[in-house]
């Protein structure tokens, strides 16, 4: 079996973009990370048999959004102040969309997002600073990566193709409305799909 797990990532303060003009997070966590490289893995994928699979190291941070226009998602709309705790969170709803189009697009391959739950890393104290007391009881790394292994290693027939996992069973991938509408119709999710596909 082949597997790729894909990262989980950093939070940025401030805007900075790579050598091509992207932006960081969105250029590393979702157009690189998880787009580029599953997608040129591809034949090394479906040549490695049924069992293979990638894996999408997510965050709880996609429940606080949608993913919204292109432009606002790379931090590249006129005017547009600089958010990076939003940057992740859009990089981390791309990759719940993209395992599901994939699931659909090459179903031969197991596509997951999986998530850690709120583990204690540089990134959640960077984002939430004194206030991640309210993300009590933490989860040291190793919890926090028990789920994620999981995925990575069982049988195919124990996963929902496209699914969302924390510690081991399918989750959720939207809150209720009365938080936040985070559901993209089907023609946000193709010019997404358009938009990755032109950033390589």
């Amino acid at each position: 079996m082949d597997c790729i797990i894909c990262n989980a990532g950093v939070l940025l303060n401030e805007k900075k973009l790579t050598s091509e003009g992207r932006e960081v997070t969105i250029a590393s966590h979702l157009i690189g990370g998880s787009y580029l490289l599953p997608t040129l893995l591809l034949p090394q994928l479906k040549a490695a048999g049924n069992e293979s699979r990638v894996v999408f190291t997510t965050s709880g941070g996609m429940y606080l959004t949608k993913m919204p226009s292109w432009d606002i998602a790379t931090c590249t709309q006129s005017g547009q102040k600089y958010d990076g705790v939003m940057a992740y969170s859009y990089a981390k709803r791309g990759q719940v969309l993209l395992a599901e189009r994939y699931a659909n697009v090459h179903p031969e391959i197991t596509w997951i997002s999986a998530h850690p739950g709120w583990t204690a890393t540089a990134a959640v104290d960077d984002a939430f600073g004194k206030d991640k007391a309210y993300l009590e009881p933490m989860r040291d790394v190793w919890q926090g990566a028990e789920g994620i292994a999981w995925v990575a290693s069982v049988p195919k027939s124990k996963l929902e193709n496209g699914g969302l996992y924390l510690d081991r069973l399918p989750q959720k991938k939207h809150l209720p409305l009365i938080f936040t509408n985070t559901k993209n119709t089907e023609s946000e999710i193709d010019e997404f799909m358009s938009n990755l596909n032109s950033c390589v």
